[in-house]
């Protein structure tokens, strides 16, 4: 198995809660990169947004990888850190990277009073749809494909971490 245990998806899809049981099972230290950012900038990823845009916070998501590319962990990330081909890069050559996948209607749901996800505030369900759908193929070169929806954690972490031993 690998030291280094990359989840990405969509935002709602389910990596920060299946990260904190994958890494309690798997005796690994838990790591989010959106928390990581703001411990490092001192600022919530709302107020990087608004100061820097889309463009600043994706550098620091490269910035945060680099360096957690480095640790035994499980490494959560934000939904469109698979945006940039280096960050694909980077888990993909430091780790095993998984795609926690989850039906749109169940992502709407379970973000809708969240207010700390800058990319889906104002946003209609034909929008988030659309994102959804234009990351999906790059989701999809993950070396682990698993969706979530309807599904519990217990279900969940016992598949990954049989899927991780083959």
């Amino acid at each position: 198995m690998n030291d280094r245990i990359y989840l990405t998806g969509f935002m709602g899809s389910g990596k920060t809660t299946v990260g904190q049981a994958l890494g309690k099972a798997l005796g690994f230290q838990v790591i989010d990169t959106d928390q990581w950012i703001e411990e490092d900038q001192q600022k919530k990823i709302k107020e990087i947004f608004n100061e820097g845009g889309e463009k600043l916070f994706r550098s620091l998501e490269t910035e945060a990888l680099r360096e957690l590319s480095q640790k035994k962990a499980v490494i959560t990330t934000g939904g469109g850190i698979i945006l940039k081909e280096e960050n694909r890069k980077i888990m993909k050559e430091s780790g095993t990277v998984i795609f926690l996948d989850c039906a749109i209607e169940e992502v709407i749901r379970r973000t809708s009073n969240d207010d700390s996800r800058p990319l889906l505030k104002e946003k209609s369900k034909g929008d988030i749809q659309s994102m959804y759908e234009d990351r999906l193929p790059l989701y999809k070169e993950a070396d682990i494909h698993l969706d979530t929806t309807g599904r519990s954690i217990l279900e969940i972490v016992a598949e990954l971490k049989s899927a991780m031993l083959k």
